[in-house]
């Protein structure tokens, strides 16, 4: 084998242009595949970053039976928040902060007109705590935790159905758990630009907690508590711990469970572009066939010489797949190492965009598992040598009398 190998690292260098061919399909696929896998493993820690740290929390306590009520928003199924309470909560190891929401319908109204829309009251000081990319979706004016305590954030769509403009006066009115119709006046400071949220009128609004609780005579209580952890990945850990600490009449649920969408829309990322990269990696394989086959035509003269001399069949698809072992092992650790000094490129610089129709930005940094470039490097290796096991075949097979008489 040793001898083989010597010769076959011996032809990759002689037939420098062929190599090269060779060299620079695999290079280029796995320089593609490492990049396009940072990339989507920054972008899947993003969204679970902007769910979790913009929306969600890392964990929400609710009111046993909450979330699987026919009427998600629903104020009978509500929690305590009061100090002793939410004390208990940051008092669970790991637990960062908490904060409380309620989430409800409302009607508002403003220059004689009235539409209905979808509120969240949220404490501004708490809830940039524990979500702090909350109100990155604020395109203009200013945010709950600048504003007073009677002020409101209206989605552009909202604001537009009312005819009103930042700063201008509009009226709350929800009915409370009792069915009494209650209304406050609230000012209008900024626009929730989160034009791609999944609702199908856009209708959407935030106001400070105090103020739903006086609307819906809910004093120190709340429809659910989100909370933060010290580490997000340590949620499926905590759980039963703050389970424990709530006791039986509530329900502790992860960020998973609260928004199922999210990991769906990273299952579907990396479907799609690990396709994108395979389909590389295969175009590449393709010319990995066509040059070692162009090898085996050109080489017909020397092929029936070393036949002549003694040299088995074996040994000749032993040659053919050895060159392709190693031209396909300096194209992958080459490929390999520009791929992963990109990714750490941009993992150090990091990349922030925005999507056409959702206005919080995405932060990505792309990072890379040694075990991928471990994997897509034996992959390139056993790609080239399948790749080229037909021209190998092809010229095993040759009969040393018409390989001698060849041109």
């Amino acid at each position: 084998m040793q001898p083989l190998l010597r010769i076959a690292a011996r032809n990759v260098l002689r037939n420098r242009c062929r190599s090269l061919i060779t060299f620079s399909a695999v290079f280029l696929a796995l320089t593609v595949m490492v990049s396009i896998r940072g990339l989507v493993n920054g972008l899947s820690d993003s969204i679970r970053e902007a769910s979790i740290l913009g929306q969600t929390g890392s964990l929400q306590v609710h009111r046993r039976g909450f979330l699987k009520s026919m009427n998600g928003a629903s104020l009978e199924l509500d929690i305590p928040t009061d100090s002793v309470f939410m004390n208990k909560l940051r008092s669970v190891p790991g637990v960062a902060d908490a904060t409380a929401r309620i989430a409800f319908g409302a009607m508002v109204n403003a220059n004689d007109r009235t539409t209905p829309a979808l509120f969240t009251a949220v404490d501004p000081n708490n809830e940039q705590r524990v979500c702090p990319r909350r109100f990155e979706g604020v395109s203009s004016g200013i945010s709950l935790a600048k504003a007073g305590p009677t002020s409101g954030l209206l989605t552009p769509q909202l604001a537009a159905k009312l005819g009103i403009k930042q700063g201008m006066q509009s009226t709350i009115m929800a009915g409370d758990r009792d069915g009494a119709l209650n209304a406050l006046d609230f000012s209008y400071v900024g626009a929730y630009g989160q034009s791609g949220l999944a609702l199908p009128d856009k209708k959407v609004g935030f106001v400070p907690l105090a103020l739903a609780q006086e609307l819906l005579r809910m004093p120190e209580r709340a429809t659910e508590v989100a909370i933060s952890l010290h580490n997000m990945d340590d949620a499926e850990s905590i759980k039963p711990r703050l389970q424990v600490a709530v006791g039986s009449d509530f329900e502790v649920s992860t960020w998973r469970e609260i928004a199922p969408w999210v990991e769906e829309a990273i299952a579907a990322n990396h479907h799609m572009l690990n396709l994108c990269a395979f389909i590389f990696l295969f175009v590449s394989l393709l010319g990995v066939v066509n040059t070692m086959l162009m090898s085996a035509f050109e080489r017909t003269r020397e092929i029936g010489t070393m036949m002549a001399v003694g040299v088995r069949r074996r040994q000749i698809l032993n040659l053919f797949l050895l060159e392709a072992a190693l031209l396909g092992l300096l194209g992958g650790v080459f490929g390999a190492a520009a791929g992963g000094s990109l990714v750490a490129y941009f993992s150090h610089q990091g990349i922030t965009f925005r999507l056409s129709n959702v206005q919080t930005p995405f932060h990505i940094r792309p990072w890379i598992d040694p075990g991928y470039l471990l994997t897509t490097l034996c992959m390139a290796v056993a790609g080239a040598v399948l790749a080229s096991l037909w021209p190998a075949m092809r010229a095993s097979r040759l009969r040393p009398v018409e390989a001698l008489a060849s041109v």
